[in-house]
């Protein structure tokens, strides 16, 4: 009796647990907006020859590399491994990757290098812009993480589709949280550290998705309800 017992446990308590997940609906928090209406792009050129290259209307991962490709090589190989392998394939989502002019050849070449790991590149977007608008972007996001003398950061950022940049309120740790520490804010996430991300920005950008999805529902069911009163 007691070897049924536990074979039965052992079979329902799985089983339970995927009806749970199922048929709950789980609350999650929203990503946080970090600044509103960062600034859009205006004067540059597309290195892919695109008509137009913005950050309304999509979820835009955006970096500054400047004049300092070379040496920014590995964080966008760090970038494309874990975070556009992971969300490619997602509806409106780019990255959006700033240089000065000047390195077309060495553009040519990382993207070459990138086709080798990833089927397609129509989401990465090597954008040229002059140092001016360069820092004009970058001033917009009221970022206190600063561009290097090359106009460069190994910080990616996260913009929604009505061009806001998110992030975290409280980037603290559990531990940080425990000693008491005072609150700081996650602005960008830096393509150096692999752990984060796959940690923190895979986390982000997933529950950003997540939060579109819903508002999708919404308002195809609002639709349906305005449809449904008109007939």
């Amino acid at each position: 009796m007691k070897k049924k017992i536990i074979l039965g446990v052992l079979f329902l308590l799985p089983v339970s647990i995927v009806l749970i997940l199922l048929f709950t609906n789980h609350n999650y928090r929203p990503l946080p907006v970090i600044k509103e209406n960062v600034a859009e792009l205006v004067n540059y050129d597309s290195f892919e020859n695109k008509d137009s290259i913005q950050f309304d209307g999509k979820i835009t991962i955006l970096g500054f590399l400047g004049s300092n490709l070379e040496n920014r090589k590995i964080n966008v190989l760090n970038l494309n491994q874990k975070i556009y392998k992971r969300f490619s394939g997602f509806k409106h989502f780019q990255l959006v990757m700033l240089l000065t002019p000047g390195q077309e050849a060495m553009i040519q070449d990382l993207k070459n290098e990138i086709s080798r790991f990833a089927d397609e590149l129509k989401y990465w977007n090597f954008v040229i812009v002059d140092k001016e608008e360069l820092e004009r972007i970058h001033d917009g996001l009221e970022s206190p993480l600063p561009l290097d003398e090359y106009g460069s950061s190994e910080y990616m950022y996260i913009i929604d589709k009505d061009k806001n940049l998110r992030g975290r309120i409280d980037d603290r740790t559990d531990a940080e949280i425990d000693e008491k520490a005072a609150p700081y804010m996650l602005y960008g996430y830096n393509t150096i550290l692999i752990s984060e991300l796959s940690g923190k920005m895979t986390d982000d950008i997933r529950i950003l998705f997540k939060e579109y999805r819903g508002k999708g529902k919404n308002e195809n069911s609002d639709t349906r309800r305005t449809e449904d009163l008109k007939k």
